[in-house]
């Protein structure tokens, strides 16, 4: 592409490839914008077209080619203009709504997480996203401190070893904000469930990069969450899987960090209490709770296995051993998927 198209004929061409009944146009089109988007006129083209927030697809192809752009093409631009993508892209972010399309909402966190995670000149970026949207815009923060942790083993980042340590250790230090804001949003919407669930989703991002320590875990409010939400066993398909995932998260991680018994008995007795909830869902035949249970009963018999092996001495078992029995009512389970 030798020149900037105008934004009539992006439109145009953007149009035909989701409406024209033409095969043979749709393919024109596709390839065309295709050529755009690897051109250095998408920065500006995709920019003024988020700015300009009109047809949702227009505005879908403008935040995935930025997204792209940022991911794959970020050696395109040059270090004076990484600050001026990155206010831009934060200005985007912050006319979002309930209106807005969740697609477009995710491709737009995306791209300003890819940038922060590339731009080595932004020295706190977590914590300025925090004082920025926690108050104006906490939905779009929610979606933007869940991929941090996910977009740092991004293979299409080609992060160097040296910036990716450099950037964990900038998790570690964000840890107490992230916290806190996690925590204010369940004391302010904590009875609504998709909330709950984008809590629980944002927690266990940052549990899996390992950069929590056990006991920034004790008395937490989001670990007291999930299995508040395990403990019921009607809770929604989607929050129940959340909390599970974030219990099997604290779980392995105290795999690899077992030297806080506090914290381990704290678990082992969150999960024992879980007995009668599995009991209630085999009850009314919710296969997918019962599997999410089974995954949590499992995470924790492996995760304590070391310890029952070794703390069993002179005929006495250790107190975790109790887990197998819960393992093996799972086992006993009439469907294949569960047992």
């Amino acid at each position: 592409m030798n020149s900037l198209p105008t934004l009539e004929t992006v439109y145009q061409a953007v149009y035909t490839l989701n409406n024209n009944p033409d095969p043979s146009e749709k393919e024109k089109a596709s390839q065309w914008l295709e050529e755009l988007q690897k051109s250095v006129y998408a920065w500006k083209i995709t920019d003024e077209i988020l700015h300009q927030n009109t047809e949702l697809e227009w505005c879908y192809f403008a935040a995935q080619t930025m997204r792209t752009k940022v991911q794959l093409s970020f050696h395109e631009l040059p270090s004076e203009s990484h600050a001026s993508l990155r206010d831009s892209l934060i200005e985007h972010i912050s006319r979002v709504n309930d209106q807005t399309n969740t697609a477009i909402v995710t491709q737009l966190c995306l791209a300003l997480v890819d940038l922060a995670l590339q731009m080595s000149s932004w020295q706190k970026p977590v914590p300025d996203l925090i004082k920025r949207f926690s108050t104006t815009s906490p939905g779009s923060l929610l979606e933007i401190l869940t991929v941090f942790p996910e977009e740092v083993s991004s293979r299409a980042l080609r992060l160097g070893a040296n910036r990716r340590q450099d950037i964990l250790a900038d998790f570690v230090r964000s840890v107490p904000e992230v916290t806190e804001f996690l925590n204010s949003c369940l004391r302010t919407g904590g009875h609504n469930h998709l909330i709950q669930t984008k809590v629980l989703k944002c927690f266990t991002s940052w549990i899996s990069v390992q950069v929590l320590s056990l006991p920034q875990m004790a008395d937490n409010i989001i670990i007291g969450t999930a299995f508040h939400v395990l403990s019921n066993s009607m809770s929604s398909r989607m929050l129940h899987e959340a909390a599970s995932d974030c219990v099997c998260a604290l779980l392995q991680s105290l795999e690899d960090n077992n030297n806080n018994q506090a914290i381990e008995i704290e678990l082992f007795n969150g999960v024992m209490a879980l007995e009668q909830p599995f009991h209630l869902s085999v009850a009314h035949e919710q296969l997918e709770n019962c599997m999410n249970y089974c995954r949590v009963f499992t995470e924790l018999a492996e995760s304590y296995l070391d310890k029952i092996i070794n703390g069993s001495a002179n005929g006495k078992a250790h107190y975790a051993i109790k887990i197998f029995d819960l393992v093996l009512i799972c086992v006993g389970h009439h469907d294949y998927e569960v047992a």
